[in-house]
């Protein structure tokens, strides 16, 4: 794809994170051309991408967000997205898409308030839904 898709971790007001270690578990990161913050994935020669991660200020072994640099085609990456969004209230936005959600999203009050700016989040169960609401923006 070529453009960019971010996961931004929620919890109300605030940030709250999600854990690193569980994250860059369910990618193959290629660690001799990663970076703690900036890992390279591979799929195969044609299925590959960069993710760029952005830590908690209070921890570092939390993450608040995600970009992905020009997400690959290969089934396994959206369904490692799904997993990262299954994590907490994660949600994934692109540009001219978005929000989606696989898991709750935090407090009512502040879903009316995300919702008002951004939109009601579309719920999503599998990685095929999940292609079929990117694709159709």
């Amino acid at each position: 794809m070529g453009f960019e898709i971010y996961l931004h971790c929620l919890g109300g007001p605030q940030p709250t994170g999600i854990p690193r270690a569980a994250v860059r578990a369910l990618f193959p990161v290629i660690e001799e051309d990663s970076q703690p913050d900036y890992w390279s994935v591979h799929y195969g020669s044609a299925d590959s991408c960069q993710i760029s991660v952005t830590a908690s200020h209070a921890d570092h072994e939390l993450i608040t967000s995600l970009c992905v640099y020009r997400p690959c085609g290969d089934t396994r990456f959206w369904e490692s997205v799904l997993a990262v969004l299954r994590m907490g209230p994660v949600m994934l936005y692109w540009p001219g898409g978005g929000p989606v959600a696989a898991s709750q999203m935090g407090t009512e009050e502040f879903l009316q308030e995300m919702s008002a700016s951004l939109g009601k989040p579309l719920r999503v169960g599998s990685a095929a839904e999940l292609l079929t609401a990117i694709r159709a923006s």
